[in-house]
């Protein structure tokens, strides 16, 4: 039985076929990236020399409804990549979906240089589902601030309110007239402060486009020390450094005073009850860019305060509306410049320094 059984063994191996492959190792490696490129869930294309877009992937092809070439690409998706738009990458592109939506893409491109007739590709990283969770979180945030804010004021407003009115129900005298003084003049305070907090969420929410026009930063610091002056004169003194030679550079003047207005207040309030409180202007051009620099000698930013200190409606000052900083730096972000706190200052009486550079 033995034997019987390894005779037909070795006859089955002698009439086993050996078929060669016919793929080739270079067909092997195009089948091996055209299956991770299809594997790949970000939609893929690419553009050929001449001027057609084309799907790479199935992610692409059922975006796009698809099997290779693009008939129709958006025109929008298209702009992204003409040679005289170098600086289109990571750019954000609303595309339409199936069921007539549409959907949010974040647009990669990258050049080809011609290599097997592709001068471009492109990748589309489908973003919609974090943007409406990062506005969902955005949209929280500002109802959980508005509503503190509005119910801080609003509370005191509506008790004293209804004690003024049980006060003025009551026949007069000397102690309720003056409960009822102290009664009004809170509701207008707290009044007060709800106009401010409205006021300066309004200037947040509406601020133009600035207009820009080649200014002498001398003087814009300057007029700046002018108008911080007519305030301050007195109680708060100003030191201004103006650069040594004439610097022209391309701002709003209204803005950029606004933005400089805000944080030498913000220094003032700061430096208040301290010994020879002084704040500090200066302006220069270091490292190819103008900087500009407010200092104070008050005590200083905590450490655990210093990453909020811009965030809108948030202050750590008694009576403080957190909108300063945030619209100076808006301001300031808006001529494409940056606005921060530096870790560290000079060795010397200041103890806090904000620096713009443009």
């Amino acid at each position: 039985m033995v034997s019987l059984i390894a005779t037909q063994l070795e006859l089955l191996r002698h009439t086993q076929r050996q078929e060669p492959s016919v793929v080739q190792p270079a067909e092997r490696e195009t089948l091996l990236n055209r299956v991770l490129l299809d594997h790949a869930p970000v939609p893929l294309l690419f553009q050929k020399t001449d001027g057609t877009l084309h799907a790479a992937n199935r992610a692409a092809r059922r975006l796009f409804e698809t099997e290779g070439r693009l008939i129709a690409p958006p025109s929008s998706l298209l702009a992204f990549i003409e040679p005289d738009k170098s600086a289109s990458e990571n750019a954000i592109i609303r595309l339409p979906s199936s069921g007539g939506s549409s959907r949010v893409y974040a647009v990669s491109v990258g050049q080809g240089g011609g290599v097997g007739g592709i001068v471009a590709y492109l990748a589309l990283m489908d973003v919609e589902a974090r943007m409406n969770a990062a506005e969902a979180q955005a949209l929280r945030e500002l109802l959980q601030i508005l509503s503190h804010e509005i119910m801080n004021s609003l509370t005191p407003i509506v008790s004293l309110s209804a004690t003024a009115a049980e006060l003025f129900s009551e026949v007069p005298t000397r102690e309720t007239g003056r409960m009822i003084n102290e009664a009004l003049a809170t509701i207008r305070r707290r009044a007060d402060g709800l106009d401010r907090f409205v006021r300066g969420y309004r200037d947040l929410a509406r601020l133009p486009t600035p207009d820009l026009q080649p200014i002498d930063l001398g003087e814009l610091l300057c007029e700046t020390a002018r108008l911080f002056d007519a305030r301050w004169a007195g109680r708060v003194a100003l030191e201004l450094s103006l650069p040594p030679e004439r610097i022209m550079v391309r701002l709003d003047r209204g803005q950029m005073e606004q933005a400089l207005l805000n944080l030498l207040n913000n220094g003032a309030e700061a430096v208040l009850g301290y010994p020879s409180p002084r704040v500090k202007l200066a302006g220069a051009w270091i490292d190819e860019a103008v900087r500009i620099t407010v200092q104070d000698n008050g005590k200083g930013i905590d450490h655990t305060q210093r990453e909020r200190i811009f965030e809108p409606f948030v202050s750590f000052k008694a009576n403080g509306n957190g909108i300063g900083l945030s619209l100076a730096r808006q301001i300031v972000r808006s001529h494409g410049g940056t606005l921060a706190l530096e870790n560290e200052t000079a060795p010397g009486a200041w103890t806090t320094l904000f620096c713009i550079r443009l």
